[in-house]
């Protein structure tokens, strides 16, 4: 897949995310722009709180349009492979998945470029391999065993927003698949809580306006270069979603602690003992609960725009 396409996106958009998913939409599903529009509170580390990189993230949510949840092998949907494979491959490269460690302190954003520019080859490379070897196997045994309990449960963590979004009712089934990977910190790794990534999706895809002006993203790097306020609303269209997207984690890191899967799990979803443990203390309720409370909190800030 071409890197000119995705740098000739970046400077017609602006942020990393909805550039890889344009990218990646152009190829793999043309015409669905309501995916670049998903992403659009993403950049920044979803939602600007500098943890996974946007070009993660888009990447994801394709993974997830392409697989879903429908084949399971040794007791896992697909999905899990492939995410792990992305994010090692990711991690390989770049040393971090964090948005705030790969940009540092640049005002100019210089070393984001490489790995937006990259990431629809990394793509193409995880969709063409096969990657069943990518868990280990104690950990793919433990998530096998989160997994079937969420299942059993009726639960996943990125879906039950939407779904409590729309009160209950059957969602698009692209939706679905799109977040399929958004499951207990993004396949089970205790990343980013996936309720909240849900959250910061679904302002997104409500409210979420589309850049494309090559002549405006010139004008926001030179802001960012130069010291200025490069996230105003009037400077890129994708800000007013980023900075909804902010709003939303500063709620829920007050409301629950952080916005870090294992930190507000306690457990560890890569092991037999945290899987266990997750179990026995019955804290699925909480996680319930916490997608519940974000469906409520993005409902609230929607209809008071």
């Amino acid at each position: 897949m071409s890197s000119a396409r995705t740098f000739a996106n970046l400077f017609r958009m602006g942020h990393c995310a909805p550039t890889v998913m344009r990218t990646l939409g152009e190829t793999y599903a043309p015409g669905e722009d309501w995916l670049v529009t998903l992403s659009a509170g993403m950049p920044g580390g979803i939602g600007n709180t500098g943890h996974e990189c946007g070009a993660v993230t888009s990447s994801l949510v394709m993974l997830g349009l392409r697989y879903g949840l429908r084949d399971v092998d040794d007791g896992l949907p697909i999905i899990f492979d492939r995410s792990h494979t992305l994010c090692q491959r990711f991690l390989d490269r770049r040393k971090t998945l964090q948005c705030e460690e790969i940009r540092g302190d640049d005002r100019f954003p210089r070393h984001c470029i490489p790995p937006i520019v990259a990431a629809p080859g990394l793509f193409s490379e995880v969709v063409a391999g096969d990657h069943r070897d990518s868990i280990a196997t104690d950990a793919r045994r433990a998530h096998a065993c989160m997994y079937s309990h969420m299942t059993q449960n009726c639960f996943h963590c990125a879906q039950a927003v939407f779904l409590r979004l729309q009160d209950g009712t059957e969602q698009p089934q692209e939706l679905m698949d799109a977040t399929s990977a958004f499951i207990g910190g993004t396949a089970f790794m205790g990343l980013t809580c996936s309720a909240f990534t849900a959250g910061v999706m679904a302002l997104g895809l409500s409210r979420g306006e589309v850049e494309n002006s090559v002549p405006r993203v010139v004008r926001m790097l030179a802001m960012m270069t130069f010291g200025g306020n490069a996230l105003r609303a009037d400077v890129n269209k994708f800000n007013p979603s980023l900075m909804r997207g902010y709003r939303l984690s500063r709620w829920f890191a007050h409301e629950f602690g952080s916005t870090q899967c294992q930190a507000i799990t306690q457990s560890d979803f890569g092991t037999a003992s945290g899987v266990e443990d997750y179990v026995r203390n019955a804290r699925i309720t909480s996680c319930v609960a916490i997608a519940d409370k974000v469906a409520a909190k993005v409902e609230r800030m929607l209809s008071a725009e």
